[in-house]
């Protein structure tokens, strides 16, 4: 299957510190996608890759009038307290063999390009409740023991003690430790997914603040607080519509009510 990765600059791979991949696949809620393009738009990373993949649905994008074909993008921001790699798309690949294929690939390509230098492979998604939360909590998964420890340490994170994570948020951390590459690690937020809102960036929240304090990571939350509040006033507009509905059914005691 095609694929094909462009650079749009070189590192310089004898200056890289300790680089870490943070991985934010499309999903339920778009929890991960924000949550890394947050940190990519406030750290104002650079687009290093473009990844070609044949994988990806057949859908063009249109953003402004512009058209184009879907891709993965890779990130890049130099720091003192480590370097930082961002995969991201629009699209996730779409049969188990594109994958795998992906996965595989990737690996390899950031191990030749980092000279084998990344350290953590951290993907991110959300995961399904039945129950909203104020603070959703961040459940961990990994490949490394010792790893894994470390993000529990945080506040509101909680071992993932069973389950499955579907798709390149569990397949690609997973393959990167189990091939020696680099510990995976996934991090999944609470949510619960309502039909008025395509997004939930108060899960995604709860990812950027487990990274902001594990990595260190330099930034405000101002534009995911408003995000918030915008979704909150959905909700609620969305609750006062129901309970007037309601009402109004409530109230009506004609022949064909089912109120007797």
């Amino acid at each position: 299957m095609y694929f094909n990765i462009e650079k749009k600059f070189e590192i310089n791979v004898e200056a890289l510190n300790a680089p870490i991949i943070l991985i934010g696949w499309p999903g339920i809620g778009l929890v991960a996608k924000l949550a890394v393009s947050s940190i990519i738009d406030s750290l104002k990373a650079q687009h290093f890759l473009e990844i070609e993949h044949f994988d990806f649905p057949p859908k063009s994008t249109v953003e402004a009038g512009i058209l184009d074909v879907p891709t993965a993008k890779v990130y890049y921001k130099s720091r003192e307290n480590g370097d930082l790699f961002f995969l991201t798309a629009n699209f996730q690949p779409q049969s188990p063999e594109g994958v795998f294929e992906f996965t595989q690939k990737f690996c390899e390509a950031m191990h030749e390009i980092t000279a084998g230098k990344i350290k953590m492979y951290v993907s991110m998604g959300a995961l399904v409740t039945d129950y909203t939360a104020e603070i959703p909590k961040v459940h961990v998964c990994g490949t490394d023991k010792n790893v894994l420890q470390s993000f529990l340490e945080l506040e509101n994170t909680q071992k993932m003690d069973g389950g499955i994570i579907a798709g390149a948020n569990g397949i690609l951390p997973a393959w990167a430790g189990l091939k020696g590459y680099a510990p995976g690690v996934c991090l999944l937020a609470e949510t619960l997914p309502l039909p008025m809102m395509a997004l939930d960036p108060k899960a995604s929240r709860s990812l950027v603040e487990a990274l902001i304090a594990y990595f260190k990571i330099d930034m405000g939350l101002e534009e995911l607080n408003k995000k918030v509040k915008e979704m909150e006033g959905v909700f609620d507009s969305f609750k006062k519509q129901a309970e007037h509905f309601m009402k109004g059914v409530k109230d009506d005691k004609g022949p064909d009510s089912i109120y007797r």
